[in-house]
């Protein structure tokens, strides 16, 4: 390949991480600190910060710099103030990796001020001991005393079964519209084979397996 040669995104780190002076989790702790940077922190400050962790890094544990950048962090933004860009610049949900061998999923969000505002407001009553209880014969969303005090989820399952239903709940609506020609839900297929005899797993038109 040609063409003019780029300076490095962080030139003191660089150097350090060729020098053999950092290890990866050094180097996700500088990577993350200057991209949590509000845009208006002027490029030079930017560049003295980095400077500054790289330097300590040859001699910190990562935890260790990880508490420099957080107070450099304070320094350079003390309002904590960030734009709407900066926010958009992280926002963002993915997958990490497709599904494991017991078919469940992990993912990663990074939420706005927005989405996390409405979420809290959706789990407060929809992830509440007793709520929509997967384990229960008849789910309920009315629990009585008793119905919450014999929930044995964890407050991350109950979360989890509560954005369930949030989503459940949607799928389907006419008012969203159609995605090539079907209603925008879970579309499921099987072999008759499979169906007949089953066995097997059915899969979605994601290339899921749904259970």
């Amino acid at each position: 390949m040609t063409g003019e040669l780029l300076p490095a995104l962080l030139p003191e780190t660089s150097k350090a991480w060729h020098a053999g002076q950092l290890d990866g989790e050094h180097l996700r702790v500088i990577q993350k600190f200057v991209r949590d940077l509000p845009d208006q922190v002027p490029p030079d400050e930017v560049e003295k910060a980095e400077h500054t962790l790289a330097e300590h890094a040859a001699n910190l544990r990562p935890d260790q710099l990880e508490k420099i950048a957080h107070q450099l962090c304070l320094l350079l933004n003390p309002d904590g103030t960030f734009s709407d860009e900066d926010r958009a610049r992280k926002r963002g949900f993915v997958w990490c990796g497709g599904q494991q061998v017991d078919g469940m999923s992990v993912g990663r969000l990074v939420a706005d001020p927005e989405l996390r505002s409405m979420l809290d407001a959706w789990f407060t009553t929809f992830a509440a001991p007793g709520m929509g209880n997967p384990a229960d014969q008849t789910p309920t969303i009315t629990p009585s005393a008793e119905v919450a005090e014999r929930d044995l989820r964890s407050h991350g399952q109950r979360q989890h079964d509560a954005l369930t239903a949030l989503v459940r709940g949607q799928l389907g609506d006419p008012n969203l519209g159609q995605h090539n020609g079907l209603p925008v839900t879970v579309i499921v297929s099987a072999t008759l084979h499979d169906i007949q005899s089953k066995t097997g797993h059915a899969v979605t038109a994601g290339g899921t397996r749904p259970g």
